[in-house]
């Protein structure tokens, strides 16, 4: 049964509401809520990766981090002259290692920005806003962050796997 508001709605904007309705449903829809990336398939598979991330890192949960990070990870540390901080792989897991062993609570926040797929290889703007307690020394401390980073994708075996930008 029809809503009374519905009932007494005259035939014309009725036939308008459904119409417009009808156009609204037929979009892509967006991934972020200023309506700047559009839900395309590749998009929402990379979309699915972030959020996982996001996920694993709340979770802390090392072996869902390890599914979903390439092993040709690379990073230079927020430096591209000093070749000395660049990591990989590697250790990126055991900085994660210690991360998990030493924060206590960790709420993270991210903000798609934008998405770009060229063949087997994308990039996501995000902005990162993240607040933890982390034991130093037996100390606990307060941290917080606020960054925007591109995060690199390649895709292997058929699915999307992060390769720098974390």
């Amino acid at each position: 049964m029809l809503p009374k508001m519905m009932i007494a709605m005259p035939p014309r904007a009725l036939l308008l509401l459904t119409l417009l309705l009808g156009l609204a449903a037929c979009g892509p829809g967006y991934l972020d809520a200023g309506q700047k990336v559009p839900a395309t398939p590749q998009n929402k598979e990379i979309f699915e990766v972030l959020k996982a991330y996001h996920q694993a890192i709340e979770d802390r949960d090392i072996d869902a981090l390890k599914a979903l990070i390439s092993l040709q990870f690379a990073e230079n540390g927020g430096t591209t002259d000093d070749p000395t901080d660049d990591y990989g792989y590697d250790k990126l897991l055991l900085k994660m290692t210690m991360l998990r062993d030493n924060v206590k609570k960790l709420h993270l926040q991210l903000q798609l920005r934008e998405i770009e797929v060229k063949g087997d290889d994308a990039t996501a703007e995000v902005h990162f806003v993240g607040t933890a307690v982390l034991t130093e020394g037996g100390v606990d401390n307060y941290r917080t962050w606020d960054d925007i980073n591109r995060v690199k994708f390649k895709r292997e075996d058929g699915a999307w796997h992060i390769i720098g930008g974390l």
